[in-house]
């Protein structure tokens, strides 16, 4: 009789159960998840599906969290959730919008989640973050926008991570946990705390260069000139250049040596390597030169005024571009398109030019001041190209478990990220048939309106996507697109020059004193070095003006600069 009764009251139970959920079927409670294809599909799998996955990060809980579903399961949100992300806009981007993006086009849909992009024009960034951070309007997310120093300098105001890792971030834990790095030793701040989240490539060989010269080789068939190999050589390439029309056009309107002061990869300083001095690339890393783990000065010494010097020639003699310290990007890439230009450092004649006019162009092997000096080139051997900080959450964010499980939700596997960076498999980047891996492609139908920079940025975001390990990283195979193995055979030419692992700078954060007491020094210090290298440059120099240069750089505390250097390296700070 007792268990006729256990199974009767059981039986009752069940029938309350089930009434109370039939009850709430039609309901349009704003807790329900919002209809997507990834809940018709957990619900046709069965009810196992709708649970979170395991990963090797550890368990999560299983609980929302202000709505948040931890782990892997989708939705990521058990209700609608908008999120404000800040990114900056680059220049060759043609979207209307980051929304348009492969990556985000169904992202409501897929995950819950409301995405509303702040984005900045192109260039203004370095403007406009700072004023967000004091007090303007904040995002929920920074993508890829925050320096160390602005992390170090606003802990207040940004989201701790590292307790909410294992549990809303399983896909960039197991990531992380297959470098052969210590993760943790690159994110995480003095105060012990992670703020920003890793993204970009562990290793890929096309990143260790930086800006690289090239130069017009049916320019120098025109004159009659081969490639130079020494200074000399270069200088009367240059000459040949300005006087023997190779544009064909019967104008004087040849530029044989274009730069662009503010431009990253097309500075002038970039040349200061021909004299062996200098760290690679950069215009701080210009500003010393480490060898062997010590750090000494570069632009008070004999080496740098004879590059000085040397460019005051070329400029004196209209050799180089006389609109270099002033013009923009902009003007800079129309003269090159327009067919005026001899020679540049670039990333690839493919940035500003099409796949048939980048055949004319040729790497300039790495040049040398005079014999016995070594040449610095633009890039560091072996360099890692893990970014810190690509993805910090605010504290202005309501709902910082779901703008972390965004990020991790882009990270999910090897395709994905890829999608982020340059779109959707199968244009800029596929997978080989034997499922052995993945490769990039470059089109062969670009067009200097349209050019393979152009198709990187307006697809996906190209540096910006998360972290992404060797073995995920497509190679460029020049069997199957030769135009996606320029960039690798461009740095495959000059990484002999490249420095050396003794010379880099250590990936890792310092103190936000140490900071403040560098950016005291270095702003006016930095603005002085520029400013005379372009007056030199442009106007020439005596005797007493380089003296009187070198005492203001004593004022200017350049050799506590120095000094700061060597204790970051020697990992004092």
């Amino acid at each position: 009789m007792k268990k006729i009764l256990a199974l009767l009251l059981c039986l009752a139970l069940m029938a309350t159960v089930l009434a109370a959920c039939g009850g709430d079927s039609g309901s349009s409670s704003s807790s329900a998840a919002p209809e997507s294809s990834s809940q018709t599909e957990s619900s046709e799998a069965g009810d196992d599906a709708s649970e979170p996955e395991s990963s090797d990060a550890g368990e999560p809980s299983g609980e929302a969290v202000n709505g948040t579903n931890p782990g892997t399961a989708l939705p990521i949100v058990n209700e609608p959730v908008t999120l404000k992300i800040a990114k900056e806009r680059h220049m060759l981007d043609t979207t209307k919008s980051y929304n348009e993006k492969a990556s985000f086009k169904n992202i409501t849909e897929e995950t819950g989640l409301t995405l509303e992009f702040v984005e900045l024009a192109a260039g203004t960034a370095a403007e406009k973050v700072p004023l967000m951070l004091a007090g303007g309007d904040m995002p929920d997310v920074f993508w890829g926008l925050l320096s160390d120093a602005q992390i170090l300098q606003n802990e207040d105001q940004l989201v701790k991570l590292e307790g909410m890792l294992d549990t809303f971030a399983p896909n960039c834990m197991k990531t992380y946990s297959e470098l052969g790095i210590d993760w943790r030793t690159i994110a995480t701040t003095p105060s012990n705390h992670i703020y920003g989240m890793l993204g970009r490539y562990e290793s890929l060989y096309e990143n260790t260069g930086d800006g690289i010269q090239i130069i017009n080789k049916k320019w120098l068939d025109a004159v009659g000139k081969e490639v130079p190999t020494t200074l000399d050589e270069y200088y009367e390439v240059l000459k040949a250049f300005k006087e023997g029309d190779p544009n064909g056009n019967g104008q004087a309107d040849e530029i044989p040596y274009c730069f662009a002061e503010d431009m990253w990869c097309a500075s002038i300083t970039n040349d200061i390597g021909i004299w062996g001095i200098g760290n690679g690339y950069g215009d701080t890393n210009s500003n010393f030169h480490i060898r062997d783990g010590k750090v000494s000065p570069t632009v008070n010494t004999p080496e740098y005024r004879e590059y000085l010097e040397f460019f005051h020639k070329l400029y004196a003699e209209g050799l180089i571009d006389a609109e270099g310290f002033s013009q923009n990007t902009e003007v800079f890439s129309n003269k090159i398109k327009n067919n005026q230009v001899g020679t540049y450092y670039s990333w690839t004649a493919l940035e500003y030019l099409s796949s048939e006019q980048e055949k004319d162009w040729v790497v300039l092997p790495t040049l040398s001041a005079k014999e016995g000096v070594q040449p610095v080139a633009n890039g560091e051997v072996d360099r890692s190209t893990i970014q810190k900080n690509k993805w910090v959450i605010t504290t202005q964010c309501e709902h910082p478990e779901a703008a972390l499980r965004l990020w991790d939700y882009l990270a999910r596997d090897a395709e994905s990220k890829m999608t982020v960076a340059i779109g959707e498999k199968g244009t800029l980047w596929d997978e080989y048939e034997d499922g052995s891996g993945y490769y990039f492609v470059v089109p062969e139908n670009t067009s200097p309106e349209y050019t393979f920079e152009h198709m990187k940025y307006t697809l996906g975001t190209v540096n910006d996507p998360p972290l992404m390990t060797k073995a995920e990283t497509p190679k460029n195979d020049g069997d199957i697109s030769p135009a996606a193995a320029l960039r690798d055979k461009m740095v495959a030419e000059v990484d002999k020059d490249f420095v050396p692992k003794s010379g880099q700078l250590p990936q890792a954060y310092v103190s936000p004193d140490a900071i403040d007491e560098r950016s005291f020094i270095e702003t006016d210090l930095k603005a002085y070095i520029k400013q005379f290298r372009s007056q030199a440059i442009m106007d020439g120099f005596d005797d007493a003006t380089w003296d009187a240069y070198c005492k203001r750089l004593d004022d200017l505390q350049y050799g506590a600069w120095l000094q700061w250097y060597q204790d970051f390296m020697d990992g004092k700070l």
